[in-house]
């Protein structure tokens, strides 16, 4: 186990704990249901199992474990999913120092001073004279008492004093406070608010915790921004406002909009459009689109409209590949050596995502367009721009005719993006295109982007990245299936469609049948090149499927087929089998609790179980009947 952290985390995690956190279960037998998080249904049919450890829905098909409905409902990669989910089972995966619990616990005290200085300042807006400034000035912007409470608004008095004096009340160390960003430390001794006679904003994590503020002021004090300073729980750059409102609607929509103010955020939520964040400053960082790209790979800017806003966005645009989802594409790759294969598979990434750039009427900004006309919101955002004319746009903007190092350094500025793009024929438009504004023959701007796509190819610090997995589970049947394909790829080609990836239930199988079906990467290859770049945890774990097979004696083309073939036989009833005896006890416990509409429902999915798999018999089961039987009944 110790040298499987796959599988540890797997048998770690609580997937019944795990699902709670986004879908309400209720609890049949010794089984749960609820809504599908994956698709739109009004009758639940998703099923999650505890005893081992799976879900699986009816409705949509989808299915697996933890580590599948985890980078479904969060959107990412299995490398991010293993590390969360390690993190939340309290498991070091040896690629840096875990943070002790003291340490833990440490954050949480801060976490709770910043919610407990929010509910402060949230008291003050509403319920005191001192707040009266605050209502004003949210009055002022239509805000509305709704978004006031949903945001948790609040207002910082001009006092020196005044927080200092509720958290002394209450017993909080100043120390603590000023580390946790509240206080501010004199030269003389003692603390001072940090915050004073300010709109606040609290800034909320994905899950809803307070770790900071944003601030701004009344009247004309300066700065005319403050922000909690970092810390131990705050950094501007990696968080994103209204993610924890935004996160329901924006996965709804499958679209996230990304605007620059508090203001623009919450007016946009104000009038019905839930899906927007603001990225807390006038240009988007990496950290921030990794956070927004859980919700949706459709991404929308809408930030400022003048110029330093439009150098911003193409700042902001230049890291997204980065940060975005990509898509391993395999490449052959000669390896020169004694003793070495003749080749081995490297992964280019390929962008995998729909960006786009919302062009705002200069001095227009997203809080006064909602404000004015909010039915004409989700038309702006539909014309927006694609990324990739966007940027070439504006790269080229001031680029003079007669400047021969312009034109370079504009080209290569646009290469490494286009780069990313993977298809062929998308990147010829844009070099066609880059070419015509930068008046440059098409063929020199196609061979730069070409020559750094081959360097890429060939860096071997680049070559060992794989498409995400998406399950975890391990069948003795599924295992020698893909050992005999990882070790007979070319005979048992005419095979591998059949295999349904949703049979699978260990990730890393998931992820080797992807590439075994992949006609992008020749047959004939050995398996060790097949494997050689892939991530290290596939790898291990295909180099152990080969190991199964090591000391057989050599078998001919067809016994190898026959065998392979047995196995997906097996695998195919073990999986169906399986999933009659839980459907079987779902019908058993609905009986025990007097459930008519459950006892109906769960009927007809287990005999479309049996039907779409009628070479099976299902188990006997006094609760299976056929339809024209009537109702199910015990004997």
């Amino acid at each position: 186990m110790a040298n499987d952290p796959v599988s540890e985390v797997r048998d770690r995690t609580d997937i019944v704990d795990l699902v709670s956190a986004y879908v309400p279960l209720k609890k049949t037998g010794r089984s749960y249901k609820g809504l599908c998080p994956f698709h739109q249904e009004k009758t639940p049919s998703f099923i999650v199992f505890p005893d081992s450890g799976n879900f699986h829905c009816f409705g949509c098909g989808k299915g697996g474990d933890a580590f599948t409905f985890y980078m479904g409902v969060e959107r990412v990669e299995f490398r991010d999913a293993l590390g969360e989910l390690a993190g939340r089972a309290g498991i070091e995966l040896g690629r840096g120092p875990t943070p002790t619990p003291e340490l833990d616990a440490h954050r949480q005290r801060l976490v709770e001073l910043n919610e407990l200085a929010a509910t402060f300042y949230a008291n003050l807006l509403t319920n005191s004279d001192a707040g009266a400034v605050g209502r004003d000035a949210f009055g002022r912007r239509g805000v509305s008492e709704r978004m006031v409470a949903a945001f948790g608004l609040g207002v910082a008095p001009p006092g020196w004093d005044t927080l200092v004096g509720y958290l002394a009340r209450r017993g909080i160390d100043p120390a603590q406070a000023h580390e946790a960003g509240l206080l501010q430390e004199r030269d003389s001794g003692g603390y001072y608010d940090r915050f004073r006679n300010r709109l606040m904003f609290p800034i909320r994590t994905r899950d809803g915790r307070v770790v900071g503020f944003g601030a701004r002021a009344i009247g004309d004090d300066q700065p005319k921004y403050l922000n909690s300073p970092q810390s131990a729980i705050f950094d501007k750059s990696a968080l994103v406002y209204g993610l924890d409102l935004a996160k329901d609607a924006a996965r709804t929509a499958d679209r996230v909009v990304v605007v620059e103010g508090y203001m623009d955020a919450i007016a946009a939520h104000q009038f019905g459009h839930g899906n927007v964040v603001a990225c807390m400053g006038t240009a988007v960082t990496e950290a921030q689109i990794a956070q927004v790209k859980r919700l949706s790979r459709h991404i929308t800017l809408a930030l400022d409209a003048d110029a330093a806003g439009q150098m911003a966005t193409l700042r902001s645009l230049e890291s997204m590949p980065r940060a975005l989802d990509t898509e391993a594409v395999p490449v052959a790759v000669p390896v020169a050596g004694r003793g070495a294969p003749q080749a081995m598979v490297a992964w280019e990434r390929k962008l995998n995502a729909e960006i786009s750039i919302v062009r705002l009427p200069e001095g227009k900004d997203p809080d006064e367009l909602i404000r004015r006309s909010p039915e004409t919101w989700p038309d702006i955002v539909a014309k927006a721009q694609p990324f990739l004319d966007f940027f070439v746009d504006g790269v080229c903007a001031d680029v003079a005719p007669s400047d021969a190092r312009a034109k370079a350094a504009a080209v290569a500025r646009v290469a490494p993006l286009l780069q990313t793009v993977g298809d062929r024929v998308v990147q010829a438009h844009y070099a066609r295109l880059l070419a015509a504004r930068l008046g440059l023959p098409e063929t020199t701007v196609l061979a730069e982007i070409r020559r750094g796509m081959l360097r890429t190819s060939a860096s071997p610090s680049l070559a060992a990245t794989v498409v995400p997995p998406r399950a975890v589970g391990r069948t003795a049947h599924e295992e020698h299936l893909l050992a005999l394909a990882l070790a007979h790829r070319a005979i048992l080609a005419p095979l591998l469609p059949e295999i349904d990836p949703e049979l699978l239930l260990d990730a890393r199988n998931r992820e080797l049948l992807a590439m075994l079906r992949d006609p992008r990467i020749p047959l004939d290859l050995e398996p060790l090149a097949l494997i050689a770049g892939l991530d290290e945890v596939v790898a291990d774990h295909a180099d152990r499927l080969l190991a199964t097979l090591e000391g057989k004696p050599a078998r001919y083309p067809g016994q190898i087929e026959r065998d392979a073939r047995s196995a997906l036989e097996r695998l195919r009833k073990e999986r169906h089998e399986t999933r009659l005896r839980e459907l079987q006890a779902q019908l058993l416990a609905a009986h025990q609790q007097n459930e008519p509409s459950e006892v109906t429902l769960l009927r007809q999915q287990l005999a479309a179980e049996a039907n779409a798999h009628g070479q099976f018999s299902p188990p006997p089961s006094p609760y299976f009947r056929d339809s024209r039987d009537g109702a199910a009944g015990s004997r």
